[in-house]
């Protein structure tokens, strides 16, 4: 487990080692935000937290197409499937959110409820950085991807 700074207001893990001046989700201040050491899972942990990461970790693909706005450029669609095994969505056990970085600077993310499907995309124009993506369970908390 890994540890990070998490917002107490809305969940938001920062992945740098201070504080944000506000958070980017919710707005809340710096003073918001505590270190916690089990912050993040990632396909690390699979020895220490058993089969739970076959429903849990972000699954992530990185295709490189045209931006839309900019014929010369290139961004990059990034979509994600929580899980190798389907993640339950029900009421009292669901992803709450997907939430993307690139070079560990929050980009976006999605809102989930039990009614959606645990995936989503987003479109970035983030040529040459790292991508991370943090899959938020209600229950077992945060788990992070990684790509290069």
């Amino acid at each position: 487990m890994q540890k990070a700074l998490v917002c107490s207001v809305c969940g938001y893990v920062h992945l740098k080692e201070n504080a944000p001046e506000k958070c980017p989700v919710c707005g809340a201040s710096s003073e918001a935000f505590g270190l916690k050491d089990d912050a993040l899972k990632t396909k690390d942990d699979i020895v220490t937290v058993g089969e739970s990461h076959k429903k849990h970790l972000p699954l992530v693909v990185k295709n490189v197409m045209k931006c839309c706005n900019d014929a010369a450029g290139e961004c990059q669609q990034i979509m994600v499937k929580v899980g190798e095994l389907v993640h339950p969505m029900t009421p009292e056990h669901y992803i709450t959110n997907i939430m993307f970085y690139a070079d560990k600077e929050y980009v976006g993310g999605i809102a989930l409820t039990p009614e959606l499907k645990p995936a989503g995309a987003i479109f970035l124009d983030v040529k040459n950085r790292k991508i991370s993506v943090i899959a938020q369970c209600n229950i077992h908390g945060n788990w992070l991807t990684e790509l290069e």
